[in-house]
């Protein structure tokens, strides 16, 4: 039989993790809730409206944006190929679909200008999965280094787009990627990343990973900087099937 000391250790221990369970609950909670708070303090763009006028796409006709499954900040899961998961939680958000006013769904290609969402400086461009991304650091009063990324993935920059070069609102920065060749078999699509920079962070070497890494940047969910009207898809839709 157990003593009475031995079942007061085993109760103890019990006690501690259930503890340390709930503190990294709550510690996970207030993460999150800190990145939201984020995001809040961010300014919100043009970007959507000026990807519609550079592209000469009315805006009675773009009613808002698409997503699938797996296309949102943080998604674990893919939405192309075997639909699987993802090996890190998604980065940011994919946009290539979007529903006209007739309720009829259609996708964005790699002819589509990309305008920057604000002013800022192009501060690296670096070979990604399906073309070329690019790095814009603006300035932001609200983060305690006063500056924010935002981050154009997939995308076939302009010749003058370069590392240093000053870019103001609305200035078209690339064209998406031609995809077609791509074994992924994956369709052109404008992967868009925002994030906060640490004191301690540096472009030097910057590539994909960089933003995988929490100590160096705290990435934000863009959704409510592009500021337009979406809906995410039930899982299964048609339209996701085809893609």
């Amino acid at each position: 039989m157990f003593s009475l000391s031995c079942v007061m250790i085993v109760f103890q221990k019990r006690l501690l993790k259930k503890q340390k369970n709930i503190e990294i609950i709550m510690n996970s909670k207030n993460l999150l809730n800190s990145n939201a708070i984020k995001t809040l303090y961010l300014k919100k763009s043009r970007f959507t409206e000026m990807l519609i006028e550079e592209n000469a796409l009315d805006q009675s006709r773009f009613e808002r944006w698409i997503f699938c499954h797996g296309m949102l900040f943080n998604s674990l899961d893919k939405w192309w190929g075997d639909y699987g998961l993802r090996d890190y939680p998604h980065e940011g958000i994919d946009l290539c679909l979007y529903k006209d006013r007739s309720s009829r769904i259609h996708r964005i290609n790699e002819k589509t200008r990309i305008p920057v969402m604000q002013d800022g400086v192009v501060k690296a461009i670096f070979k990604d999965y399906l073309g070329k991304a690019v790095i814009i650091e603006h300035e932001h009063s609200g983060s305690s280094t006063g500056r924010l990324m935002s981050f154009y993935a997939h995308t076939n920059p302009r010749p003058e787009i370069e590392d240093g070069v000053i870019v103001k609102e609305g200035d078209i920065i690339a064209t998406l990627a031609d995809t077609s060749n791509s074994k992924s078999n994956i369709i052109p699509h404008l992967h868009f990343s925002l994030g906060l920079p640490s004191k301690a962070f540096s472009y030097d070497g910057f590539v994909w990973n960089t933003i995988r890494k929490p100590e160096m940047i705290t990435l934000l969910d863009p959704l409510a900087v592009i500021d337009w009207p979406y809906q995410e898809l039930d899982t299964g839709n048609p339209t996701c099937q085809k893609l």
